[in-house]
């Protein structure tokens, strides 16, 4: 018993050297499941990792007779015992898979490997479930707890491997850049520092001409006061006064551009953001002529940022849907994770944006819309930049807009651990 514990802890030192001695991850992978097969004689074993686009789960590897073969399945999260220890994030232990339902023989059918029994744990790295490891068929007999003891403490190691070899290939991909990523990366700095300037350059202006315009606007006002309905001028000095509440009004925009305060980041429950803004934008709202379509994930999601600073970016964009639909229409909003990110799409049913237009939706006092600053998308565009996320926006005149914002759930500058900690 005592040699056994032994040369079990003597091979654990050796597979813990091996996977953090080099990045080479299909190198460690195969070394290491090749020692825990040895260790626990076992016929065949395999990795999956999770692909949290698809949703599934996929071979990352696959040893045994048929290994080349399985590498051809993929599995639904919840799919067979590797799906269910992912859903569950629980290890589990199958002396027979014929009399357990939830094994699917999907797999066994395809590649002509038999399975008889399996020893299953999640690999999980800080939180995030990166995949799941099996061993399939000991030939000792069945497996047993400290067989799964055994599969822990490697699953501990190799999902630090694979973080480590995602974190070198994200450096490296950073490095390698084609013509058009690093034409795409040129513009977004330039258009970055366009704001920047244009920002400085706005707050001074509108510093000098507040006073000024709202000298104009008091002194009309009580123009006005002195005046009777029927003398010629007093069209005049409605004119003088409606346009100077305009240009006081893009004053304060201004100036609510550049004050903008930085982003305080936090965990945001996802429902309560958008169920917030909705109540918020709907109250302030005077017309009932708009449908909203909201569409919402059932489970709870938290993502990390400054909840005032996302409100005040979906409120613009709501608003700028309202006013795009001056006859009324439907303004349907989504926000649903896809992998790391959190997909928002607010699209709405009025005039579109013509093509030419386009580029510049995002820049300063553009305004497509006579009357408006043209500050709002700057403010959205400013607040998803600080988030570290990306916007997007398609249209088409006379059928409607859609703005698509994906956003990363944790940032990689922010420490998971503290997000959770201030929940």
């Amino acid at each position: 018993m005592f040699k056994g514990c032994e040369d079990a802890i003597m091979a654990l030192a050796r597979l813990s050297t091996m996977v953090n001695g080099t990045l080479d991850l299909a190198e460690v992978l195969d070394n290491a499941m090749k020692s825990v097969e040895e260790l626990m004689d076992a016929e065949a074993s395999s990795i999956f990792e999770v692909d949290y686009e698809q949703d599934e789960l996929f071979f990352r590897l696959a040893r045994g007779n048929c290994g080349n073969k399985a590498r051809e399945i993929r599995l639904f999260m919840g799919e067979g015992i590797a799906g269910w220890v992912a859903l569950n994030r629980k290890p589990l232990l199958v002396a027979d898979v014929d009399t357990d339902k939830r094994f699917s023989p999907r797999t066994d059918e395809y590649t002509g490997f038999k399975t008889r029994s399996m020893a299953c744990v999640p690999i999980i790295h800080k939180v995030r479930l990166i995949g799941v490891l099996e061993v399939l068929n000991k030939r000792g007999g069945p497996f047993d707890e400290r067989d799964l003891t055994i599969l822990t403490i490697v699953s501990n190691q190799i999902g630090i491997a694979m973080e480590n070899a995602r974190l070198y290939q994200r450096l490296q991909e950073k490095f390698v850049l084609t013509a058009d990523e690093l034409r795409e990366m040129q513009q977004k700095l330039i258009q970055s520092e366009r704001l920047a300037s244009l920002g400085r350059l706005s707050y001074a202006i509108a510093h000098e001409v507040r006073n000024p315009v709202m000298s104009i606007g008091g002194f009309a006002r009580r123009c006005k006061q002195n005046f009777s309905p029927e003398n010629p001028d007093h069209k005049y000095l409605d004119i003088i006064i409606k346009e100077t509440a305009r240009l006081e009004k893009m004053v304060r925009d201004v100036e609510n551009y550049t004050k903008v305060r930085l982003s305080e980041f936090r965990p945001i429950n996802l429902k309560e953001l958008i169920e917030d803004v909705l109540e918020e934008w709907r109250q302030n709202r005077s017309r009932s002529d708009i449908e909203v379509h909201l569409e919402l994930p059932g489970e709870e999601v938290f993502l990390a940022g400054d909840v005032w600073l996302l409100s005040l970016a979906l409120k613009n964009l709501f608003l700028n849907a309202e006013e795009a639909m001056v006859n009324g229409g439907t303004l349907s909003f989504s926000a649903h994770p896809q992998g790391k990110q959190i997909i928002f799409k607010i699209a709405d049913t009025g005039s579109g944006i013509p093509p030419e237009d386009l580029p510049q939706i995002f820049d300063p006092f553009f305004a497509s819309k006579p009357r408006c600053s043209g500050l709002g998308l700057t403010i959205v565009h400013r607040i998803v930049s600080e988030h570290k996320g990306e916007i997007s926006v398609k249209s088409t005149p006379g059928e409607g807009t859609e703005f698509q914002i994906s956003l990363p759930l944790y940032p990689d500058d922010i420490q998971l651990s503290e997000l959770e900690g201030a929940r």
